[in-house]
């Protein structure tokens, strides 16, 4: 059965349980270190997997780390299966930078008194509280039929108050800012399991870990990535996500890449890859899935098969996540979106089959 990572320290055991070349790439703020893993053979351009960025998306994580075992190349392969271990140890892990200690509590209501008590409180409205604890920032936001999804909600919050109280952020630029996941439906991660964690950047922008990588004073979980794949220079790149408002259901995120031959291997690979998919027995996601009701032409994407779409960060803004870098830089990339509430083995089944789908067409192209 697939393994769920309780810590940080238990995705470690298993890595180097691996037996394949470890290394560490940096450390994160709290001493935690940033691992990357070797596999595959020796056949160059690499191929690069990467997952855990948003640590409420477990599912991508497992299917890193089991794809260490199971991808079967002659290409380099390099993984770096979490890029926020400090938010995958979960949120009373979080708590505990600020507090000194690791807290107890089995309710918002506990997180919210541990917030009020030990913080100095910045907005309580509606059942979401941020607080300032020692050097980092804190939010807890309250699952409600109005907020099916509070962890997003609490997040769009955040970006309303830079736009219209930017006063109010100014104690947390460039700061961490840990936010309760709020999600009891999901395998993995739950209400409390992961924190999700924010960057305030110096202009009181919020934004997560999958930002920055066009950015020089990036967090050090992005200056990491950016080195590695500066080294191995990866002709193809995998971000594993999943999507908390969707159901049980698939869509893969591709990127336009500068040249024809580039661009012709990523739609070639894209279509393979979804067509694996849905042969699966996946459910491939709809424009309203993806979109939420929103007409695509007023959005960042663009749709080729069903369940492809291909992303435009400069209509997006925020700056550049994994995938979008990757592309400008080095090569084909992809993203997974699976649906959470999906089963867990069946999210970290479509997340290994995307690898090994678009891994088979990257191959072709250097035989």
């Amino acid at each position: 059965m697939t393994q769920i990572f309780r810590t940080y320290t238990d995705l470690l055991e298993r890595v180097e349980g691996a037996g394949r070349p470890t290394r560490v790439l940096g450390h994160t703020p709290d001493g935690s270190p940033i691992v990357s893993v070797r596999t595959g053979g020796e056949k160059t351009p690499a191929i690069f997997i990467t997952a855990g960025s948003h640590s409420t998306e477990h599912a991508g994580v497992s299917a890193a780390v089991e794809l260490i075992d199971q991808l079967d190349t002659q290409h380099q392969v390099y993984i770096m299966p979490t890029r926020d271990p400090i938010g995958l140890n979960g949120y009373a892990y979080a708590l505990s930078l600020g507090l000194g200690e690791v807290p107890q509590f089995d309710s918002f209501e506990d997180v919210e008194a541990i917030l009020r008590d030990a913080g100095e409180i910045f907005y309580d409205e509606d059942g979401m509280l941020l607080s300032l604890i020692g050097d980092y920032g804190y939010a807890s936001s309250r699952p409600a039929a109005q907020r099916p999804h509070p962890q997003w909600a609490f997040y769009n919050k955040l970006q309303d108050i830079h736009n219209t109280q930017p006063d109010l952020l100014e104690a947390f630029k460039y700061r961490r800012l840990y936010m309760t996941p709020g999600q009891p439906g999901v395998e993995g991660t739950g209400n409390f399991g992961r924190a999700y964690t924010l960057i305030i950047s110096l202009e009181g922008e919020v934004l997560h870990l999958n930002r920055f990588h066009d950015t020089a004073w990036a967090p050090v979980e992005v200056r990491c990535t950016r080195r590695l794949m500066a080294e191995i220079q990866p002709g193809i790149t995998f971000d594993l996500h999943e999507s908390q408002l969707m159901e049980d259901c698939y869509w893969l995120s591709a990127r336009h890449q500068p040249d024809a031959e580039n661009e012709a291997w990523e739609q070639r690979a894209a279509q393979a890859t979804i067509k694996a998919i849905a042969d699966s027995g996946a459910v491939l996601a709809s424009d309203d899935d993806v979109l939420g009701g929103v007409p695509i032409e007023e959005t960042w994407f663009t749709r080729s098969e069903k369940g492809v779409y291909w992303l435009d960060a400069t209509v997006r803004g925020e700056g550049l996540n994994l995938a979008d870098y990757a592309s400008r830089v080095y090569g084909l990339a992809f993203g997974t979106e699976m649906g959470m509430y999906g089963s867990f083995e069946k999210r970290v089944s479509l997340g290994m089959l995307t690898v090994q789908s678009a891994v088979r067409v990257f191959e072709q192209r250097y035989r």
